[in-house]
């Protein structure tokens, strides 16, 4: 039989080839893995220094503030009465209307006062008869020295009994004693008042505003006179306004339990208004144990007794980390129960992002 004639490889041969093929490309392969594995990688870049912003520590009062919310009010404000009781004719004014000196306010019925100015007349005008009378009887020598002073005394006390009428007839009405407003009407027409009840609440505004609040008996012995505060009202939460305790009352209100207080305001701002809201902010103990304070946005993370800041260095600007324990919060500060070094400056804006050691960029 014929062979085969070509040039086909037998199996066998075909193998072996495909062996070293792989083997070969095996080896070309790692010889690439270890020459990139024996390059040098290139050096890391050092960050930017991170900008941030930096605050001074302050010193302030070892004690926390005391905070209470009150009513404001004129400092002259007054409470308008008759001189004597009666049926309310006629309240001349509402409240917030302005008023002037002099200017009427309201009016009692006045048909029992006048009765009683024309009794008071009627009992002067007989005694100052009858002493005139005694006069010519005692020239006449008819009645004696004695009877002549007794008709005196009584012409005397008649004509203060009229006297004492007038007086109350002219004051059946209540008259505005200096510009101002009307606060509250206390009382409305056909009322039966007593005297001395108050029918009309008025400030005068000349003496400035206050704010009047209750303290709990904690606070209160805590406060003295000449205390400084700050006021903000609902009205106007962006606005700050300064004052100092003008009045520290002397016995607790029997409804409340609280006593007065009152934060005289150093601003006279004409948009104030008798009513509104305030919270007073009082600072105490202000004696020479003093704290450090940071702002709030200092500290970054932890609880009370270890709180973390970041101290901020001048001469490397490099940051340094702070473990620091905090006494009370006082609005936007934090008092430290502990004090930092003298003229230290802590890291507010951008505390967050910083590690110990960090070099970072002071912006304004």
């Amino acid at each position: 039989m014929p062979h085969a004639t070509g040039c086909s490889l037998s199996p066998m041969t075909r193998s072996r080839r495909s062996a070293r093929a792989i083997r070969t490309a095996a080896v070309f392969w790692l010889a690439a893995a270890l020459t990139a594995c024996s390059a040098e990688a290139p050096p890391t870049a050092e960050p930017p220094p991170r900008p941030v912003r930096v605050a001074a520590v302050e010193k302030g009062p070892a004690q926390p503030p005391i905070v209470a919310s009150g009513l404001l009010a004129p400092a002259d404000e007054a409470r308008l009465a008759f001189k004597i009781g009666g049926i309310i004719r006629e309240i001349h004014v509402q409240a917030g209307q302005a008023i002037r000196a002099g200017q009427v306010l309201a009016t009692l019925d006045t048909a029992e006062i006048d009765a009683a100015v024309t009794q008071a007349r009627e009992a002067h005008d007989k005694a100052q008869r009858d002493y005139e009378r005694g006069r010519r009887l005692f020239a006449e020598d008819v009645i004696t020295q004695a009877q002549l002073d007794d008709l005196a005394t009584a012409a005397a006390v008649a004509r203060a009994q009229l006297e004492a009428a007038q007086f109350n007839r002219r004051h059946a009405q209540i008259v505005a004693p200096a510009d101002g407003r009307v606060l509250r009407r206390l009382a409305e027409p056909r009322e039966l008042v007593g005297a001395g009840q108050p029918v009309l609440q008025v400030g005068y505004g000349h003496k400035g505003w206050v704010l009047k609040l209750g303290l709990p008996d904690r606070d209160f012995v805590r406060v003295r006179l000449g205390d400084t505060a700050r006021v903000r009202f609902d009205a106007w939460p962006e606005r700050e306004f300064s004052g100092t305790v003008g009045l520290r009352g002397g016995a607790a209100d029997p409804r409340t339990g609280t006593f007065p207080v009152e934060i005289a305001l150093d601003s006279a701002d004409a948009t104030l208004t008798a009513g509104l809201i305030g919270r007073a902010t009082i600072g105490v103990g202000g004696g020479p144990d003093v704290l450090d304070y940071v702002p709030l946005s200092a500290l970054v993370e932890g609880r009370s007794e270890s709180m973390l800041l970041f101290l901020y260095d001048g001469a490397t600007q490099k940051v340094s980390e702070r473990r620091v324990p905090v006494a009370f919060i006082a609005g936007e500060r934090a008092a430290l129960a502990t004090p930092l070094p003298a003229g230290s400056l802590v890291v507010t804006d951008g505390a967050a992002y910083l590690h110990d050691g960090d070099a970072v960029r002071v912006v304004q």
